[in-house]
């Protein structure tokens, strides 16, 4: 039997093995899967947020189970609105774990009735981190392997000097 509502924010710049390794097992457990693509405005992303919506709708296709979102605000806040009480995190290593842990206890905070769950990414896609991919193509090299093969050439169509 499958749970109800849960959301997976990130920035997903761009979008790697590792995160949908993590929204696939996310569809195994619930009933529906908010992906949030996130504004972050700490970081200064390579693709819009059209573009890293775009990535994750090339490779999940039409999935009734999963639902692309964009918040400009507080998850939070999108979570009181529209009823979802569980967000999902991947962690990868205890750096990771530190820094979500700190940030589901501040949310737990602004909204009592949510939880926070981990799941820890598979062991092969462990290492892999979207700004381990940008800092791989600004100096031409395969990330093969780290994104859906789908993407590969979106992505380092981004990285080519015209």
């Amino acid at each position: 039997m499958k749970n109800g509502k849960v959301i997976f924010p990130g920035t997903f710049d761009p979008f790697t093995l590792g995160h949908l390794d993590v929204l696939y097992r996310l569809a195994d457990i619930f009933n529906k899967v908010y992906i949030s693509v996130a504004v972050n405005l700490d970081k200064s992303p390579t693709f819009s947020i059209d573009e890293r919506k775009n990535m994750i709708k090339k490779v999940i296709g039409d999935n009734d189970t999963i639902e692309i979102v964009t918040i400009s605000g507080l998850v939070t806040e999108y979570m009181k609105q529209n009823d979802i009480k569980v967000l999902a995190r991947g962690i990868r290593d205890s750096e990771d774990l530190y820094y979500e842990l700190r940030m589901s206890r501040m949310n737990k905070l602004l909204y009592p009735e949510m939880d926070t769950i981990f799941l820890h990414t598979s062991e092969h896609y462990a290492y892999v981190s979207s700004s381990l991919i940008k800092e791989i193509l600004k100096f031409n090299g395969p990330i093969d392997g780290l994104v859906p093969e789908i993407l590969v050439e979106d992505i380092r169509s981004k990285f080519i000097k015209k």
